[in-house]
């Protein structure tokens, strides 16, 4: 290893908040992994459901997931957790 990596390594283990940064960045990855699987979900209702109200709600539903998981992506890139 060179000498750049090892003290970047070095710096990152006595770095607190680089440390809580990272693993608020995984607890974020382990949360839109669910709200991809309950948007796949909400979407195979809504192609199942035949009744109209039912269907709206559906879709708002998943608009609102959407609109969640996406903010939560952007959130994640903004995050400088590079270990």
């Amino acid at each position: 290893m060179t000498t750049k990596k090892l003290i970047k390594q070095l710096s990152a283990l006595f770095d607190r908040k680089k440390r809580k940064i990272c693993k608020r960045k995984g607890e974020i990855k382990k949360l839109l992994k669910q709200l991809r699987k309950k948007e796949h979900d909400l979407i195979d209702k809504y192609k199942d459901e035949k009744d109209d109200k039912k269907r709206d709600r559906l879709k708002k539903n998943i608009q609102v997931v959407h609109a969640q998981r996406l903010k939560g992506l952007r959130s994640m890139k903004k995050m400088d957790c590079n270990s």
